[in-house]
C-alpha cells in the first residue's frame, strides 16, 4: 500500500492537481489516454484513490500503466526506484528528518535548474546573428525555428523528457496545455498538412500500419478516433507544437494550435494554428486562446 500511495502522489505531482472531485478523475483518465493511448477507467481511478468504496483489488496491469504514465517501465520498476532512492537518502543523511532532506534536495535542484537555464538561454541568445537576434530571443519561439533534439526546447518549459515520453508533455501547472511533438505523416497518427506553409492546419487521425478490411478492425479505428475527439473536446486542449520529420532531422516550432471544432468530428481532429509566436515570460495569455 505504501508504494501505491507513492505512485498516487507521483501522478498528482505530474499533472499538477489533487484527485478530489469527479472532474479530477476524468481529467486524469484523459491525460493517460493522451500520453499512452491506453485507457484506465474513471471508476478504476476513483477506486485506487479511495474516492469510492470497493472490495476489488487493483490489477497489476493497471498499476503498470500508471507507472508508465510517470516515466517508469512498470510498477515493479517504480517500486525498485523509489526504494533505492529511499535507501540512498538514509545512507547519506541518517540523522536528518525526511522532510528536511527533501527540502534540501529541492533547493539544490532548483538552483541547478536555474543555472543550467541561464547558460542555455545565454548560449542561444549570443549564437544569433544580425537581424535574426531579436527573432530568436531565447525567451521567444517563432514559427519555423528549429531545434536539434526535443530536450533542447522541452527543458525551457521545465520538462525533463526521455525518448519514451517526449511526444506529448503537459505544460507544468497549466492544465490542458500540451507541448506536442507530432511526426509529419506519421504511419499511424498521420498528422497531415501543407508543409510549404508550415502547416497552418494539422489533420490528426489514427489508423493501424496495415489496414485489414474487416468489421472488427473498423470498430477499433472508430473507437480510437472517437475517444481522441471527445477527450480533446472535454479538456479543451491547446497544443504548443514542434514537428519532427518536416525538415530533415530537425524539430520545427510551428506555433500554438487548438482544435477547429467546425471541421473536426469523431473520425479526425483538425488542429488550427492560432498563434505563430510564444513568449515564455508571458504564458498566462494562453488561457485566452482556448475555444
Amino acid at each position: 500500500m505504501q508504494n501505491i500511495d507513492r505512485l498516487r502522489k507521483a501522478i498528482e505531482q505530474d499533472i499538477g492537481r489533487k484527485m478530489q472531485t469527479p472532474k479530477d478523475f476524468e481529467f486524469l483518465s484523459a491525460c493517460i489516454f493522451q500520453r499512452l493511448q491506453q485507457t484506465v477507467s474513471v471508476s478504476t481511478l476513483k477506486r485506487l484513490w479511495g474516492y469510492t468504496s470497493s472490495y476489488a483489488t487493483t490489477r497489476t496491469t493497471t498499476l503498470d500503466v500508471l507507472a508508465r504514465f510517470v516515466g517508469y517501465d512498470n510498477f515493479e520498476h517504480f517500486k525498485q526506484e523509489v526504494e533505492n532512492q529511499s535507501n540512498q537518502n538514509t545512507l547519506n543523511n541518517p540523522t536528518t528528518p525526511k522532510s528536511s532532506t527533501r527540502r534540501w534536495y529541492i533547493a539544490v535542484a532548483s538552483l541547478l535548474v536555474v543555472a543550467v537555464l541561464f547558460f542555455i538561454l545565454r548560449a542561444v541568445f549570443f549564437s544569433s546573428e544580425g537581424d535574426d537576434r531579436e527573432a530568436t530571443s531565447p525567451l521567444t519561439f517563432i514559427s519555423g525555428q528549429t531545434f536539434a533534439t526535443p530536450d533542447d526546447y522541452l527543458r525551457l518549459f521545465g520538462i525533463m523528457a526521455t525518448d519514451a515520453n517526449y511526444y506529448d508533455q503537459p505544460l507544468p501547472h497549466r492544465q490542458g496545455i500540451i507541448v506536442w511533438t507530432p511526426q509529419y505523416h506519421h504511419p499511424r497518427w498521420h498528422n497531415d498538412g501543407n508543409a510549404d506553409s508550415l502547416l497552418p492546419t494539422i489533420t490528426e487521425y489514427w489508423s493501424p500500419d496495415t489496414l485489414v478490411a474487416d468489421s472488427a478492425q473498423a470498430e477499433i479505428v472508430r473507437q480510437k478516433n472517437e475517444n481522441l475527439y471527445f477527450t480533446v473536446r472535454r479538456t479543451n486542449e491547446l497544443r504548443i507544437t514542434f514537428m519532427s520529420g518536416l525538415r530533415d532531422s530537425a524539430y520545427v516550432f510551428l506555433g500554438i494550435y487548438r482544435a477547429d471544432l467546425t471541421q473536426s468530428d469523431s473520425s479526425h481532429i483538425v488542429w488550427q494554428r492560432i498563434a505563430d509566436r510564444l513568449d515564455l515570460t508571458h504564458l498566462d495569455y494562453l488561457e485566452q486562446l482556448r475555444n
